[in-house]
Formats: structure tokens, C-alpha cells, sequence
């Protein structure tokens, strides 16, 4: 299934009228979080089940730790492919990041070390992924809030990651944003460093922005910024339209008011007057 246009997260607030309700043109597809979903029974999984007949689906996970030394966990693994598998969903991806170390997962996303020894451990890892998936997965540019020096620029890392493996790229324009923020960078330059053909789609998202002299925080917790907006336009321009996801996961607002945010976003960033009916 060809996957395009406006795309929401799912949330579990949102699951009982999803599940209930008549199907809504006000977004095309839904994008999942494995980790969420994929070992539910009940009453949940046939509210899951019910969204995934009426709605196309991505699945975006947050535990491959794809970043870090330690052998895949085939366990969680294998729980993805079954769900990918069981749902018929084709576009899979997670972050270049870290979220484990020797004791367990971590339950965050941790940048990894841009080095060259770091960059042949995850492309071996990506590959190994892809096989036993038999998908191309796709990783997103993560924000952080601190950068060592003597490493490889964030975009060589990760145009040398996408070179060697043949994964793809989840370009999150909010993070580029807050990281060119933080770390005086520009957003643009950042964009127009990745490789042009790797974007598989995009993510947006707000943030709390406390002023010039202070840290800007990725949150999930309020409205896209115009600034963001204008970043993805850019990065539209610079790859061709993608599908486009609004994450929210703070300060959650009613579905009706998130699919008019997404109405605004996509119009914005494509200047399309709407996605698909």
C-alpha cells in the first residue's frame, strides 16, 4: 500500500473513537509505535484492529537501539516482524540513537558516538535488521542537548550510515530545528547535507522555546512552530513531497483540533489546499 499525504500519530485516547467511529478523511494514515501496540490482547488489540482494517498504517519504534555495542535483541525483534507482518505494514522505522547498555533499556534516546568504529557497528546492525525484516527501515535525526568534539559531522554520519546500508532516512524538521538552535547551526545547511534520494517521510512537532539565552526543548507539547514550518517547506522543496506526520505527546488536544493542525502543516509546508479524500 502506497503510503502519502497527512499523517497522526496514534494515541490511545484516540483509539475507542477511531476504532467506533466512520472513517475520517481528515488524515490518511496513522502512524503506530510497535512497542505500544504489539503484545496488547483484549479489548485493546480489537480497538487495534478495528483502526488497522479502516486505516493505512507506518510503524515507528523506539527500542531497536540500533546505535548501541551490545548484539540485537532478537526477542523484541521478532515481536516487531510478527506485528509489521501481521498488519501489512511496509514502512518501519526507529532513530540513530541508542536507548540500552549492558544492564537494560534506558527509555531514551541517547546520541550515539559519530565515529568511524560506531558507523561500521550500525551499518552491520541496520543490515542485519533489513534482512530479518526484509524491509528497508528507515532512522531519524534525533535531537540532543550536548555534542563532543572530534566527532563526525551529524550529516556525514548519517549520509555514510544511509551510503552503506541502504536504510532510509525519517527526516524530523523539529529536530533539526532545535538542534541548529541550540548548537548555532544552521537548519538549512543541515537539510541540504543529506543525501537527496534517502527522505522515506517526515516528522513535525512543537517545542518550548524559552528565548535566545535559553536551551529550546523538544517536547511534543504544543503547536508547530511558523519557524518549523518554514524549515519543512525547505526540506520539501529540497526532497520532493513526503508523507508528513504531526507527533503530539504532551498537552494532547482533541483529535478534530490535531487534524486541523495537520491540515495547517501539510497546506504550509506543500501548499496544498488538502491530502487525500
Amino acid at each position: 500500500m502506497i503510503i502519502q499525504g497527512r499523517g497522526l500519530g496514534l494515541r490511545r485516547e484516540f483509539a475507542l473513537p477511531l476504532a467506533n467511529g466512520p472513517v475520517r478523511t481528515d488524515f490518511d494514515f496513522l502512524e503506530v509505535v510497535p512497542d505500544n501496540w504489539m503484545r496488547l490482547g483484549g479489548e485493546s488489540k480489537e480497538h487495534f484492529d478495528a483502526i488497522a482494517a479502516k486505516y493505512p498504517m507506518v510503524a515507528h519504534s523506539l527500542s531497536l537501539s540500533i546505535g548501541d555495542a551490545q548484539p540485537l535483541d532478537m526477542d523484541y525483534l521478532s515481536a516487531v516482524k510478527t506485528f509489521l507482518d501481521t498488519y501489512d505494514i511496509a514502512i518501519y522505522s526507529d532513530h540513530v540513537s541508542m536507548s540500552r547498555d549492558s544492564r537494560g533499556y534506558l527509555y531514551e534516546l541517547i546520541p550515539v558516538h559519530r565515529t568511524q568504529a560506531s558507523l561500521q557497528l550500525m551499518v552491520d546492525k541496520v543490515k542485519a535488521v533489513q534482512d530479518y525484516l526484509s524491509r528497508r527501515i528507515a532512522l531519524e535525526n534525533i535531537s540532543y542537548y550536548y555534542d563532543e568534539e572530534g566527532q563526525m559531522a551529524e550529516t556525514e554520519f548519517i549520509a555514510r550510515l544511509v551510503d552503506a546500508s541502504g536504510c532510509g532516512l525519517l527526516l524530523d524538521v523539529n529536530n533539526a530545528y532545535v538542534n541548529a538552535r541550540n548548537h548555532g547551526s544552521d537548519p538549512r545547511a543541515f537539510i541540504d547535507a543529506l543525501p537527496a534520494d534517502a527522505v522515506s517521510y517526515f516528522h513535525v512537532a512543537g517545542h518550548l522555546d524559552n528565548g535566545p539565552q535559553e536551551q529550546v526543548l523538544d517536547t511534543h507539547g504544543a503547536d508547530v512552530s511558523a519557524a518549523v514550518l518554514d524549515l519543512g517547506a525547505y526540506a520539501v522543496h529540497r526532497f520532493g513531497e513526503r508523507p508528513i506526520v504531526l507527533e503530539r505527546d504532551n498537552n494532547i488536544p482533541s483529535l478534530d483540533e490535531l487534524c486541523e493542525e495537520l491540515h495547517g502543516i501539510h497546506q504550509a509546508m506543500t501548499g496544498s489546499t488538502g491530502g487525500l479524500q
